[in-house]
């Protein structure tokens, strides 16, 4: 079975399927499925990978239910701290979410991308005044800034 049928079997049993990519710089998750539901697919870094998985489970069960996420949005009920969405241009999603894209350019579809944007400790979002700046040495910056 090559990858692109593993992922439309997981698709079709899970709702989704979930990429983990180990990198030098930290590791990376993004999402392939939602574009199923009419949604952008989910690009996260800065997270332990325990984690991504579920909050990528989380958001899918949302989106099932009707919910949708846009770039601008900041949500407070995935985790523990803040969230906040950001639009993830197409040239970066070919580089860091190419399964994703190719997978759905087999298909005939042109998937968007958001970036989930973590809050540091005391809840400070990146763009915000008092955000711990260590917080992006894991967190990549690859989102379209909103100003």
């Amino acid at each position: 079975m090559n990858m692109h049928a593993k992922y439309a079997a997981d698709i079709e049993r899970c709702g989704f399927t979930a990429i983990g990519v180990g990198d030098p710089a930290g590791t990376f998750y993004y999402s392939i499925g939602l574009t199923e539901l009419g949604h952008p697919e989910v690009f996260i870094s800065g997270l332990h990978p325990k984690h991504c998985h579920g909050l990528l489970r989380d958001i899918y069960d949302r989106i099932k239910a009707g919910e949708k996420f846009v770039a601008g949005q900041v949500d407070e009920s995935l985790a523990n701290l803040p969230l906040a969405f950001r639009y993830l241009p197409e040239s970066v999603a070919r580089e860091f979410c190419c399964q994703t894209v190719f997978y759905y350019e087999e298909r005939g579809k042109a998937p968007t991308f958001l970036q989930i944007v973590i809050a540091d400790q005391n809840g400070k979002l990146p763009w915000q005044n008092g955000y711990d700046a260590e917080y992006m040495k894991c967190q990549r910056h690859l989102w379209v800034d909103l100003n």
